[in-house]
C-alpha cells in the first residue's frame, strides 16, 4: 500500500491544489490529512463557504488517483461544520476520521482530533492532558466556542469547561477498545496533537507542547504507524524532526510552512513493514535540508 500523509492545509488553502497534483503524481491508495483543513483567515464564514471548493478538489483527487482520503476537522476548524464533512463522506469523497476506526486493505486507521489547551481563543477541541488543564498563557481571556448554529459563545470558566471533557488518554483508549485482537500491530493513528519529546512539538519561540499521554500510549501499545500535525514549524526548529521511532512504532509530523506542500509518502508491505519513507521537502528517512 502506498500512502501520502499531510496536515494543516489551513495554513495556505491553495495547498489543496498542490495536494491534488501530488496525489495524481504519487497515485497513493490512501491520502491522510491530520486536521486543520479549512482556511484560518477570513473568519468562520469563510470556512463554511470553502466546502464547495473542497468538494471539487476531492473529486479531482478521486478522479486522478482513485485514492481514499481520510481527514477530520481539528482545532482551527469550526466544529459545527462537521455535518458538511459528513456530506462529503456520504458522497464517497472522503472518510471522516473524527474519533473513528476505519478498516481497508488490511490496515486499521484510527482518528483522534483533540488537543491540549493552548493560548488561542477557540477552545472546542481542547481537553485535559494529564495534569495539563489550561495553558498559563491566554491571548483571549477564557476563550470561546461556537454553538451548533455557528454563533460564538464566551466561556466563563475555562478550567471547568475543559475538566468537563474526557482527556486525551480517554479518547485514545476509547478508540483502542474498538480494535480487534491483533489489529494494533497494523494500525495507523491520525492524532492531530503531536506526542511529547520527539521533536514534533517545538513552537517557534521554543516551548515544547506535545502530549505526554500520547507518547505513553504509543510506547505502551506499539501501533504500526502514527501521524500528527498542529505545530507547523516544529520540524524546522533546533532539535525538531519529522520522523521518530518509539520501539517498533514509527511516528511522523510533516510540518506545514511557506508555499510548498509538506507531505510524506511511504509504502506498507503485505507483512506490515513501513518502507520508502520520503518527505517532500526534507528528503528521505528523517533527513533535514
Amino acid at each position: 500500500m502506498h500512502l501520502l500523509i499531510t496536515t494543516d492545509l489551513h495554513q495556505h488553502p491553495a495547498k489543496w491544489n498542490l495536494l491534488a497534483k501530488a496525489a495524481a503524481e504519487e497515485r497513493p491508495q490512501f491520502v491522510l490529512i491530520t486536521g486543520d483543513i479549512l482556511p484560518n483567515g477570513g473568519g468562520i464564514a469563510r470556512q463554511g463557504a470553502f466546502f464547495p471548493y473542497l468538494r471539487e478538489v476531492l473529486i479531482g483527487i478521486q478522479n486522478q488517483s482513485g485514492a481514499c482520503v481520510l481527514l477530520y476537522l481539528a482545532n482551527d476548524d469550526g466544529h459545527f461544520l462537521e455535518p458538511l464533512v459528513n456530506d462529503l463522506e456520504a458522497d464517497s469523497l472522503c472518510v471522516n476520521m473524527n474519533q473513528r476506526v476505519y478498516r481497508e486493505g488490511g490496515l486499521v486507521f484510527c482518528g483522534m482530533n483533540k488537543v491540549r489547551d493552548y493560548p488561542f481563543g477557540y477552545k472546542h477541541y481542547c481537553v485535559p492532558d494529564g495534569d495539563w488543564i489550561t495553558d498559563p498563557v491566554q491571548f483571549c481571556s477564557q476563550g470561546s466556542t461556537f454553538n451548533d448554529h455557528g454563533e460564538q459563545v464566551t466561556i466563563p470558566d475555562l478550567r471547568r469547561y475543559i475538566l468537563a471533557k474526557p482527556s486525551i488518554h480517554t479518547h485514545l483508549n476509547d478508540i483502542k477498545t474498538q480494535l480487534h485482537p491483533g489489529e494494533m500491530a497494523h494500525s495507523i493513528w491520525m492524532v492531530h496533537q503531536p506526542p511529547a519529546g520527539l521533536g514534533m512539538d517545538i513552537c517557534a519561540r521554543g516551548p515544547q507542547v506535545g502530549s505526554p499521554a500520547l507518547l505513553h500510549f504509543i510506547r505502551d501499545n506499539q501501533p504500526l504507524l502514527g501521524c500528527s500535525g498542529h505545530i507547523h514549524e516544529s520540524p524546522y526548529q533546533p532539535g525538531g524532526q519529522w520522523l521518530a521511532q518509539i520501539g517498533a512504532s514509527l511516528w511522523l509530523q510533516p510540518g506545514q510552512v511557506s508555499n510548498r506542500l509538506h507531505y510524506v509518502t511511504l509504502d506498507i508491505t503485505d507483512a506490515y513493514v513501513v518502507t520508502n519513507i520520503t518527505h517532500s521537502i526534507f528528503s528521505a528517512r528523517g533527513a533535514r535540508p
